[in-house]
Order: structure tokens, then sequence, then C-alpha cells
């Protein structure tokens, strides 16, 4: 692992399949969906349809209420047994949280609630309406090259805003395709899944991981603060 040089860093992290063992999009349009919603998802990976373009689709197909969206998400999304031991430290450290998403403030916020959000800033879009969600963009990016691009919420502005902000060296943590944008911004990156096979054929440098257990392993030793 490249070993940070200071102790003063933020943490950056993804969400949906990274701080939640599923993503919680992909499986809601799988368990809510219909065969319209299976291949928007995979004309969204074959690289047909943008992140944007896809939720507005998914979205205007599916049709879905708050109410349905707030019971699948408490049926079906988990998040990952390390986080909360991962999230003490952050506290214990004082070292900065940011969740940037490419998914939804509302089941980010359904899913942790109050108490684990407390003090954490998220990054993400919204999902409105009550009888018909639909998604609100946090940022639109039309000029975007990148093969998922443009997405909804870009990930690549989000850490840039941060870095500004806080003028402190970047760990990331993500697992999918909207993570690629995200961490060319990072000054170190912990990958899995997807994420972590494409650094492995472009031949780019992170740390994998399996559970947010690892990454506290990494980062918070005895070693690393005595």
């Amino acid at each position: 692992m490249k070993q940070l040089n200071e102790k003063k860093y933020v943490l950056v992290s993804d969400f949906d399949g990274t701080i939640t063992l599923e993503d919680s999009n992909a499986l809601l349009f799988q368990v809510c969906g219909n065969a319209e919603n299976a291949q928007i998802e995979v004309d969204f990976i074959a690289g047909a349809l943008s992140n944007r373009e896809a939720m507005e689709r998914h979205f205007d197909v599916m049709r879905i209420t708050r109410r349905e969206y707030d019971a699948f998400l408490d049926a079906n999304i988990h998040i990952d047994p390390g986080f909360d031991a991962f999230l003490q430290q952050t506290k214990r450290y004082e070292v900065p949280l940011f969740i940037v998403s490419a998914g939804f403030r509302q089941g980010i916020e359904r899913v942790l609630g109050a108490a684990r959000l407390q003090g954490v800033e998220v990054f993400a879009n919204d999902l409105l309406g009550g009888d018909h969600l639909k998604p609100v963009f946090a940022t639109e990016r039309p000029d975007c090259e990148k093969p998922v691009g443009p997405c909804g919420n870009c990930k690549r502005a989000c850490l840039a805003a941060i870095q500004k902000r806080t003028g402190q060296p970047i760990v990331y943590i993500g697992d999918g395709l909207t993570d690629r944008c995200a961490m060319e911004a990072a000054d170190l990156l912990f990958a899995k899944d997807a994420l972590a096979a494409y650094c492995d054929v472009q031949g780019l440098a992170y740390t994998p991981f399996e559970s947010f257990t690892d990454i506290t392993n990494c980062l918070w030793t005895e070693r690393s603060y005595n």
C-alpha cells in the first residue's frame, strides 16, 4: 500500500456496492423493474447510454412510489459489516469522510440513518416525488467524454471541490464504473470488484479490499499513529 506522508487526509467513498454489499440501483431495477429496465441496464454497461440517460429511462419505465422504494431498501440493502468500525475510527482520528455517489441521497439517508451520517457530507443526486419517483441530478457535464458520462452527479467534479476546500490528500474507496473518473483525483485508491479489475487491465496502482475492515486495518494501525 502507498504510504501517506502525513496524518492529515480526507476519505471519500462511493456508496452503492462499496459501503453497501449490494448496488441499490442495479438491484432495484432487477427487483421492481421489467424487461425494458433489463435492456436499459445492458445498454448502459455496453456504453450505449450514459449514466444520466440510463437513470432517467429506468425511472420513467418503472414508475415506483416512495413507499415502494423505501420498502425495497429496507428488505434488500445491507451495509458492509466493517463499515461501522471504520466510521468510528474516522471520528476517533478526526478524519473527514465524504460520500460521493452516482445514486440518490434519499437512498443513502434511508440505509445509513441520521446517526451514521452525522458529520458526513454526501454528494449525490436526489430522487423526488411521491407516487412516481424521478431523479433530479446534481450536475450535468454535456461535454464529458468519459465512457459512462455524462453522469447525473459528476464524481470527478465532486473530488475537485473537496480537494479545493480541504487542501488535503484524498483517499478514495470504490468498486464500479462511475468510480473510474473519481479515482483520477485520488492520492491513494482502495478498489474492489469491477474497479479493481479495470485497474489491473490498465496497470493502475491500487490497494485491494473486500471489506471496510481491510481499509481500517490499512489506515489505522498502532504503528501508523505512534
